[in-house]
Parts: structure tokens; sequence; C-alpha cells
């Protein structure tokens, strides 16, 4: 007796409710958390950066009568920046939006493949002109890589630079601590990090470590990890993914909002006057024209950011190089 199969009942059709596609949370982006924005109305310009003559000790002296204060000076100068416009755009052809099923939403996942680019492309830029040797005022290896566990101090390396930069920025604490993936993967295991929670902890008896506590930890307010991730194969080849930022780690100064005479290890001047710019110098952009039409082209999305990045005080960082193996 004939009999009906699964196969022959139904027919595969795709999901109303379900695509998969790849993106990362921006959580995992530091470079806008390290170093606070300024909103710019022109793409280039300058601003003055004061000297430290006020942490000068002995020229107050006791005032005889009918004597004179000493009079002391104050030097100035300047930096400029240039907000460099970067961007890339893809294309959608009439005939594959006109065929396109409801829940692929191409023009959506379009432009968001387009963001994580930019935001990559950013991190990345941030990563290999901050984050290495010969930038901040102070650098360092540990004498003892911090995944040696038996003779490393994290701890300790880290309150000497606290001291050493208080020193050598004119008093201003770090508030910030930047690890790469591999940085913050060592230090949960950490023999001297697990001996600081409560009630203590070991390798074998766990607890649980986050950020915050790591941050508590190392007395800064925020404790980031690089955790973003990038693919630097050429499209074709193999896959070549890997954590942005290495096995290194950074202390900063960020201040609560940048302004006028507000001291800052770095900026990022961000170009806004651009129509449709977001607070990170981003504009997402869709439109079609006849120039695209004659190319059987319905629709481009584009995304540009215009951003300059640059250290405005070498003295308010301080640089861990390879303090893993």
């Amino acid at each position: 007796m004939p009999m009906l199969t699964p196969s022959q009942v139904h027919l595969d059709v795709p999901l109303t409710n379900l695509t998969v596609a790849y993106a990362q949370e921006a959580s995992g982006f530091i470079a806008d958390k390290v170093f606070g924005t300024v909103s710019v109305s022109k793409q280039s310009d300058k601003y003055y950066k004061y000297d430290r003559e006020g942490l000068r000790h002995g020229d107050v002296k006791v005032l005889a009568p009918r004597t004179e204060v000493n009079r002391v000076g104050m030097a100035l100068s300047t930096d400029n920046y240039f907000a460099d416009v970067r961007g890339l755009g893809m294309d959608f052809d009439e005939q594959t939006l006109a065929n396109e099923d409801t829940m692929l939403e191409i023009r959506s996942q379009g432009a968001n493949v387009l963001m994580e680019k930019i935001l990559i492309d950013r991190e990345v830029r941030w990563a290999d002109t901050f984050f290495k040797a010969g930038v901040w005022g102070t650098e360092t290896t540990p004498a003892n890589l911090w995944s040696d566990y038996t003779n490393s101090t994290p701890i300790v390396d880290v309150t000497n630079a606290r001291r050493a930069m208080q020193l050598k920025s004119g008093g201003y604490k770090p508030n910030v601590m930047v690890v790469g993936k591999a940085v913050r993967d060592i230090l949960v295991n950490h023999p001297d990090i697990l001996a600081r929670l409560n009630g203590g902890a070991t390798v074998t008896n766990t607890a649980l470590i986050t950020d915050a506590k790591l941050a508590e930890i190392f007395e800064v307010e925020q404790f980031l990890v690089m955790e973003a991730v990038y693919n630097d194969a050429a499209e074709g080849l193999a896959d070549n993914i890997d954590f942005i930022g290495g096995k290194h780690a950074m202390l900063a100064y960020k201040p609560s909002s940048m302004g006028l005479r507000t001291p800052a290890s770095g900026a990022i001047f961000t170009w806004d006057s651009i129509p449709g710019v977001s607070g990170l110098g981003i504009t997402v952009e869709s439109f079609s024209d006849d120039a695209l039409k004659r190319q059987q082209i319905a629709e481009m999305i584009q995304v540009k950011c215009s951003d300059d990045m640059k250290v405005i005080g070498a003295d308010l960082g301080y640089y861990f190089d390879s303090v893993v193996a």
C-alpha cells in the first residue's frame, strides 16, 4: 500500500523567523573608550597645549612690607589634527532586490557588514599606532612575564607603574587599564589575582572574575579588554582570524569629558559637520541616482568615518610590552 513520506508532504522553504549572520558586539571595540572624543566642525585645525609650570616648587617667598612677589611665566604650544575621511560601500542590483526573500533584509545586513568593517579598521589603526612601544612617556617589559605564575607579580608591576605615571604626569592617576585578550586570559588564573578575591581562590577552587573586579584590583575605573577580532587574509584565501591588540597592556588617563584645559592621554577628533554623522564621526548613507541605474544598480549603501586619533599627553600613558609568553 502506498505511504506518504515526510519529504512529500513538506517542501523546504527558508524560515521567516531566523537568519544567521556574523557581527561582533560593539563592546569589544575599545578605541573610543581609551581616548576621549572631540567633535570638530572643520576637517583640520590647531589646538593649544600648556606646559606644567605650576608643578615647579621654590618660587613662593615670604613677603616683607613693601616687597614684590616673584613673577613666573608659562609656555604655550600648539598641535594640529586632520580628520581623514575613510569609507566603503555595497551595491544592490535591481533584480536581486526584486527577488529578495523578505526575512533576509539584505540592505540592513549590508549596512551592518560595512559598519563592522569601519569599526575594525579604526580599532586596528588605534592598536597599530598607540598600543605599541615608543609612543608613551614610560614603557617597560616585566622582569618576569605575567604568564610565569611562580615568579611574576602583575599587581606590584601595575602599582609601580601607577606611581611612575603619577610622578611623570604631574599627579594624574591612571584610570583606565587596557589589555589584549591573551593578557586577560592569563590574569584571571594568576595566583596574585585569585588571592585578592573575597575568601581567596585558587586555580582549582575558582571564582568568577569580572572585568569590574579586575578594575578594583588594579585600582582603575575601567579595565578594558581588546575583544574584537579581525580576519587579515585576502579574499579567497583561508581565514586568518585573530584578536586585535596582542599580548600587551597599558595604563592611561581619560577625563570624564573632554574640554578646555583638560589633560588626557589621547583624543579622537571626529569631523561632525558632514550631514548625518554620528558622535563617532561615522555616517551611513543609502542612495540611488541615474548613474547607478545605468549600471542596473538600484541602491548603494555606504559608510564613512572621519577622524584623527592623536596622543595629547604622552606622560599620561604607561605601556607594558609583551607581558605574557
